[in-house]
């Protein structure tokens, strides 16, 4: 998740060279010995404020790592990093890992004392769904049974029986009925708002095969535009005032066939003006607004694919909507009932998935499937504060910890939960996080002892590097992450794929990675890191020679890239020893406060300076003003990154979707989202790798992000904090740690406890 890099720091420290100098000859960097301090009591740093501490709604690693101390879910992270049990004792199956059911442990309990039970997370899981909360998450549990298409407001349920109609308006003819209780598929809403300045079309445009259609952004001055994509060419419409429909409120009169608009599937509807006027036209549901008119209607398909938690009887979708009719709107509502997650009894959960979820222990180990409890949320939701739950004092979590005290911007002291199971087990009764985001900061820090840990959300300046890979508390791994530059591709000149090629192929990333991050990381030609599991690092190795993406067109060729930008209509010249790309306007590039961020945003500013003759503007803000600021559109590239969700290709390519809460770029591809469906309901692994890879070649073509490496993991811990193991994901549970006044002469690294594993799951 981007959630998980958002507090991640390579820094630099730069300023702090003279703290790791050639005389230090130390076997460690700094004391490895602790005074004045609590051998129950550890400190480390988090690397930032978290935003949000709801499982439901935290996107940013200061916010998970907090949460995973706080709360637990069926399963959590072992010592390694391995899925171990948490809430759930064990589990059942389906051999096709499209049915589980869950049962809980017996005692499993809340800070407050309360029972954890299975209601407990199939409130969490829907709450997640449900639009209102508005969780960045939402996409982690689409595997769940019409989660998708709920947490769209697309799947809808009857509240009593309603008409079922021919049209809209008084002379629409009653054709059938709807049963109170039955599910519909949302196809549009009768009246639409029609603001549009693109001529409607007179009928369907023939050989279509997707669309792509812009709002306009006055802010920014960018017009609207619709782009029709055929087989062979692209067609491109643009505002005309004297042919456009007038604005206003204009009745679906009818669907007159399927499409995709910006990468998702769409219709074509004909529409009338209710002005008496006359006035219709042909547009895609895309370019339709929502009407504030009373008495809607909408233009609905039955939906039958509902969760039968019973493999005998599932249902599977149709993919193709056939209209019912129309129905009243307002005898319809939202329905968690639709989902395929359900609390049997207080201990036992069943789920249903859309399609096969072989990697679901791990998703299991994810915050956003922790639970959280209905009554201690909805009374703030109901007073209009729905974040306030989260606040020191209303705080009610089932993990080992709870907070203790919490001082802004500075720390976060926690206890033990005096209901957890593991209380009288817990070896670090009270661990103390830092806020500190300066990696030179944090340095100092760990090197005078004032904290154990430099944390998992703080990396090693890479200056430092040379002379800390030989001291004994210096560790380092392969890292389940993706360091990326993300492009809005709706501003010009970014909106041009060979503009975005360009400023790939212009980043020397081998040279990058030795001269700037110098932490051995794997420069990146595309978005999964090859040493993903679920089957990818097994398809990476049956490509060999002919791996897509080891190419040499996808390496470093600032030739190719000055070719490319005159393509686009940028050429390049060369100029006092130079080049410079006439007409090309200056690039802003964001990203959040850090050394590090800044250090290789200066080195890519150059790269692009030298090789395309482009000026480039820095732009640094905190995390949570960038964030912001991104989810409203205002950036030209930004530094983000991903760290997996789960250890399977799903979680990078989820962030191309064009419906997924991660995908800024504003890109879309049918073809991508196409063989994604593909992959994910194949059932031979092979076979779904292969597709995995096939899917992931589109965007690393059309460039929306630009990747820069895979991600390593340095870090430095303590000689006398045991039980920590250094893991490719990055989860480092305190609970599993202990301090070891005797370390000198204990050379044992055992966790505090046990960690436990999971049976073989039993038959569902």
């Amino acid at each position: 998740m981007d959630k998980r890099v958002g507090a991640i720091s390579v820094a630099l420290g730069l300023s702090a060279l003279s703290a790791c100098s050639s005389k230090d000859t130390s076997p460690y960097y700094g004391t490895p010995s602790r005074h004045g301090k609590d051998s129950h009591t550890f400190y480390v740093n988090n690397g930032g404020e978290p935003e949000y501490v709801d499982p439901g709604k935290a996107h940013d690693t200061a916010s998970t790592k907090i949460i995973n101390h706080l709360f637990e879910g069926l399963a959590g992270y072992g010592p390694d990093g391995e899925s171990v049990p948490a809430a759930a004792s064990h589990f059942d199956r389906t051999p096709d890992n499209l049915y589980f059911r869950f049962h809980l442990r017996d005692d499993g309990r809340w800070s407050d004392g309360k029972p954890v039970t299975a209601h407990d997370f199939e409130y969490a899981w829907k709450r997640i769904q449900d639009p209102l909360t508005a969780s960045l998450s939402s996409a982690n549990l689409y595997w769940i049974k019409n989660a998708e298409l709920f947490n769209q407001g697309k799947l809808l349920v009857a509240q009593k029986d309603s008409d079922v109609r021919d049209g809209v308006g008084s002379n629409a003819n009653v054709v059938g009925s709807f049963a109170k209780g039955g599910a519909v598929l949302l196809i549009s809403r009768s009246p639409v708002a029609l603001k549009t300045e693109v001529p409607a079309f007179k009928e369907v445009p023939p050989s279509v095969e997707s669309l792509l259609y812009d709002a306009p952004n006055p802010k920014k001055k960018l017009p609207e535009k619709l782009v029709i994509e055929r087989a062979k060419d692209k067609q491109t419409i643009d505002p005309d005032a004297a042919l456009k429909l007038p604005a206003g409120d204009y009745d679906v009169k009818a669907m007159l066939g399927p499409t995709t608009c910006n990468g998702a599937n769409d219709y074509f509807f004909e529409l009338v003006a209710r002005d008496g006027s006359g006035k219709s036209g042909v547009l895609p549901g895309c370019m339709l607004g929502i009407s504030k008119a009373e008495g809607q209607s909408m233009l609905v398909a039955k939906w039958d694919a509902l969760p039968t938690f019973d493999p005998k009887k599932r249902i599977e979708p149709k993919r193709d909507a056939t209209p019912l009719g129309f129905v009243a709107a307002d005898a319809f509502a939202s329905d968690t009932s639709v989902l395929g997650v359900r609390a049997v009894d207080d201990k036992t959960l069943e789920l249903e998935a859309e399609y096969p979820v072989p990697y679901m222990m791990d998703v299991l180990c994810a915050t956003s499937t922790f639970p959280v409890r209905k009554d201690v949320i909805e009374p703030f939701r109901e007073r209009g504060e729905p974040d306030m739950w989260t606040r020191p004092g209303s705080l009610v979590g089932n993990g080992p910890y709870i907070v203790d005290e919490w001082r802004f911007r500075y720390e976060i002291r926690m206890k033990r939960n005096p209901h957890h199971r593991f209380h009288d087990k817990l070896k670090i009764h009270n661990i103390v996080w830092l806020a500190v985001e300066a990696s030179v900061s944090t340095m100092n820090l760990y090197k005078a002892g004032e904290i154990d840990y430099i944390g998992d959300n703080s990396a090693l300046p890479p200056p430092y590097l040379p002379s800390l890979a030989g001291k004994k508390d210096f560790e380092k791994t392969n890292y389940l992450a993706t360091y990326w530059y993300e492009i809005n591709t709706k501003v010009p000149p970014l909106d041009d794929k060979r503009v975005r090629q360009a400023l790939n192929l212009a980043i020397d990333k081998p040279q990058f990675i030795e001269k700037v991050t110098r932490g051995g990381q794997t420069p990146a030609t595309h978005f999964v890191p090859d040493y993903t599991r679920g089957g990818y690092d097994e398809a990476v190795a049956r490509d060999g020679d002919k791996d897509p993406f080891a190419s040499s067109d996808r390496k470093f060729n600032p030739e190719r890239a000055r070719q490319l930008l005159g393509e686009a209509g940028f050429p390049v010249v060369k100029i006092d020893g130079g080049y410079r790309a006439e007409g090309m306007p200056s690039i802003e590039l964001l990203y959040n406060t850090s050394e590090g961020h800044k250090a290789l945003a200066v080195a890519v500013q150059g790269m692009w300076r030298e090789n395309l003759g482009i000026s480039v503007s820095l732009r640094n803000e905190e995390w949570h003003v960038m964030q912001k600021n991104v989810r409203d559109g205002n950036f030209q590239i930004v530094r983000y990154g991903w760290v997996g969700e789960y250890d399977h290709p799903q979680t990078f390519l989820e962030t191309f979707m064009a419906k997924s809460p991660s995908n800024r770029t504003g890109w879309s591809s049918k073809a991508f989202e196409d063989l994604i469906m593909k992959a994910k309901t194949e059932p031979d692994n092979i076979e779904s790798m292969r597709l995995y890879r096939e899917a992931e070649r589109i965007p690393s073509d059309e460039i929306p992000k630009i990747p820069l490496y895979f991600y390593t993991k340095t870090t430095l811990v303590k000689p006398y904090v045991k039980g920590f193991h250094f893991n490719r994901r990055g989860e480092h549970l305190i609970h599993w740690l202990w301090i070891d006044e005797n370390w000198e002469n204990n050379p044992s690294d055992e966790p505090s406890m046990a960690p436990g594993a999971f049976s073989a799951p039993g038959a569902y």
